[in-house]
């Protein structure tokens, strides 16, 4: 049986209603839960501090002066204490962001390969099959030549990311301001408390290491924007050519050759191997269990908005349908 607009209508009422509640819940637990995360994440960078300096790489914390030892470990306090008030304004942002435009790597590459040659009618059978078979070499190789540079790629896209707010169209469009009634807009807000979350962590983090960098700490060889890449980078593995050193929370290793090793072949490695301080919310959470549980209470939460969101869907479909056929009654007439 078909339902009336009224029905839906009331149907959309009680959805929204339920919707209303949760959101105020939602935000409460969200609260709670950026704050135990400002707390954990400023102990946690103090703690990766400390064993960058003592244990990866204690003989360049030994060769600062007192006073220099002093001001290190008063700016990486300073970049602690300055999480928390980043963090606590995440939730205050009642508007949604543009959504982010994600980038179709394959397509990237196909618009760079060169396009095949088309063959001479004129010519003979066989040096058609001959110029086609070179045609597909050279395809080939282009995307060979290609595929070797998606991680040259990913930095081009990444460097300019995270020290300073982007200059983008993006932007540039109006914000949409949150409607705490539509469960749809919970789950996109989520979307954008977790993206906004890591970003911050990651800034944190970044700076974190250009401090380090800047004390002589990590070797200033390694490029700023190699160290920004890594940051952002979301390996479970904890960053590459780890195998030699140890994994620790909040600490990636990195294995980085240099340009000119790369050029020859035949000369041996000189590979350098570089620990950073990388902040992650999957690490925070894992070595505080008061975060740990409220992450639980906010999967638990989330997942009935999933489903408030389904039935809103369905709701609102239903309310075009019968509103587009109510339409089409009232402006029907026979001949």
């Amino acid at each position: 049986m078909t339902k009336s607009i009224q029905q839906i209508k009331q149907d959309l009422n009680n959805l929204e209603s339920t919707t209303a509640k949760i959101a105020v819940e939602l935000e409460n637990l969200y609260q709670n839960y950026l704050n135990s995360l400002s707390h954990s994440a400023k102990q946690q960078l103090v703690l990766a501090s400390y064993q960058i300096c003592t244990q990866f790489y204690p003989q360049s914390f030994l060769g600062l002066s007192l006073s220099n030892r002093q001001n290190l470990q008063q700016v990486l306090r300073k970049i602690g204490i300055e999480i928390e008030p980043a963090v606590s304004l995440i939730i205050e942002q009642k508007e949604l962001d543009p959504q982010p435009q994600e980038l179709n790597l394959m397509a990237e590459l196909i618009k760079k390969l060169p396009k095949p040659k088309r063959r001479k009618e004129e010519k003979e059978d066989s040096v058609s099959e001959e110029n086609e078979n070179k045609t597909a070499e050279v395809d080939f190789a282009s995307i060979k030549a290609e595929l070797e540079k998606i991680e040259f790629i990913e930095l081009e896209a990444s460097s300019e990311d995270e020290l300073e707010p982007e200059n983008t169209s993006s932007q540039k469009l109006p914000k949409q301001e949150i409607d705490l009634k539509n469960p749809e807009h919970l789950v996109l807000w989520h979307k954008q408390i977790e993206r906004t979350v890591k970003k911050t962590l990651d800034y944190t983090s970044q700076k974190a290491n250009r401090c380090l960098q800047d004390s002589g700490i990590i070797p200033d060889r390694i490029p700023s924007k190699i160290i920004d890449v890594a940051i952002q980078a979301d390996s479970n593995n904890g960053g590459r050519g780890s195998n030699k050193q140890k994994n620790s929370p909040n600490i990636i290793h990195l294995a980085i050759e240099s340009e000119q090793d790369k050029n020859k072949s035949k000369s041996p490695k000189n590979i350098a191997q570089v620990s950073l301080l990388r902040l992650r919310i999957a690490e925070l959470e894992f070595g505080d269990p008061l975060l740990n549980a409220q992450r639980g209470k906010l999967r638990n939460l989330m997942g009935e908005i999933s489903k408030l969101n389904s039935q809103y869907q369905i709701i609102k479909q239903e309310s075009d349908v019968a509103e587009a056929q109510a339409a089409w009654r009232s402006s029907w007439y026979e001949d």
